[in-house]
């Protein structure tokens, strides 16, 4: 019987293109998808794979394998779950992706309810930005993620993957105490024209959310300062007066001489799902994972209101 590791292999590799690719989207080494491309070919008596240059893609056999295969490995997953689901409850393992903050405020509050309440479930996680985890999720390499759109931005899935929104997470500007807008109880895109800010890295989400704040006013914001953490953008309000815009999900605790000035624009938010691959539709641990975190969600946003 053909192996379900080497198939998956030659699905993966038929999707992303190359085996660097590959192997960092499964989670193995070059020689590993290598090692697993020769076992196919042996076990069938005929190469899946043939050199183009300095790579290498599929022959017709191995594209034929590929598309009946990734068929059959959705529908052996989605089989194994049902029978998981049996019974009803959370069990097993499952790798949860996301980005920071949802990590922080979302799945890191779930796992002691989870442990409490479902004690035959084992949850690991692992962190990237939205885009890779969305590959990872596709790819088979993790169970389910959260990720998330701004508004000016749509969220693409594949075909295979689903997704339930979690909750809208607005965000606020973050001021230090003695800034002219600080006594403010919300501020406008009018209002932050000509001030100072730190920022996420260029092309990041969270940089062209902040840009796309003041395209409508035909301006561009004045960014001085750069920082991937919101830990750091924060010391860089208090240090030199900058604004920073942060979501109020997983947000760090802010110094007492720091202040969040909502926005006037409730739609400036981003919308926070967990995505899964349709064949997991059956999990009772996804379905209960995901019931925690909009608990949690919903939690917060009592508490933000």
């Amino acid at each position: 019987m053909i192996d379900t590791v080497a198939l998956r292999t030659l699905v993966a590799l038929d999707s992303l293109g190359s085996v660097t690719a590959t192997a960092e989207s499964l989670g193995y080494t070059p020689a590993a998808v290598s090692h697993q491309l020769q076992k196919l070919s042996r076990y069938l008596g005929a190469p899946v794979t043939e050199r183009t240059g300095r790579g290498i893609a599929l022959t017709p056999m191995g594209r034929e394998l590929s598309r009946r295969g990734a068929g059959l490995l959705e529908e052996l997953e989605s089989l194994e779950t049902a029978a998981r689901a049996q019974s009803g409850e959370p069990r097993g393992r499952i790798t949860v992706g996301g980005f920071s903050t949802g990590i922080r405020g979302l799945l890191v509050p779930a796992l002691p309810r989870l442990a409490a309440s479902a004690p035959e479930l084992t949850v690991s996680n692992f962190e990237e930005e939205p885009d890779e985890l969305i590959e990872m999720v596709t790819a088979g390499r993790i169970d389910a993620s959260l990720v998330f759109g701004w508004d000016s931005s749509s969220l693409h899935l594949p075909a295979t993957l689903i997704s339930e929104t979690i909750t809208v997470d607005r965000a606020d500007i973050v001021m230090h105490r003695d800034h002219h807008l600080a006594a403010c109880t919300e501020v406008t895109r009018s209002d932050l024209l000509g001030e100072m800010f730190v920022s996420a890295p260029r092309n990041a989400v969270c940089h062209r959310w902040l840009t796309a704040l003041f395209e409508e006013l035909g301006s561009k914001p004045q960014i001085d300062y750069w920082a991937i953490e919101y830990d750091t953008q924060i010391e860089f309000v208090r240090a030199v007066g900058a604004l920073a815009l942060v979501p109020r999900l997983g947000r760090p605790h802010l110094p007492a001489d720091v202040v969040a000035v909502p926005l006037d624009d409730p739609s400036i938010a981003r919308t926070i799902s967990l995505v899964w691959r349709k064949s997991m539709s059956a999990s009772p641990a996804i379905a209960f994972l995901l019931e925690e975190m909009k608990a949690i969600a919903g939690k917060a946003d009592s508490i933000d209101a």
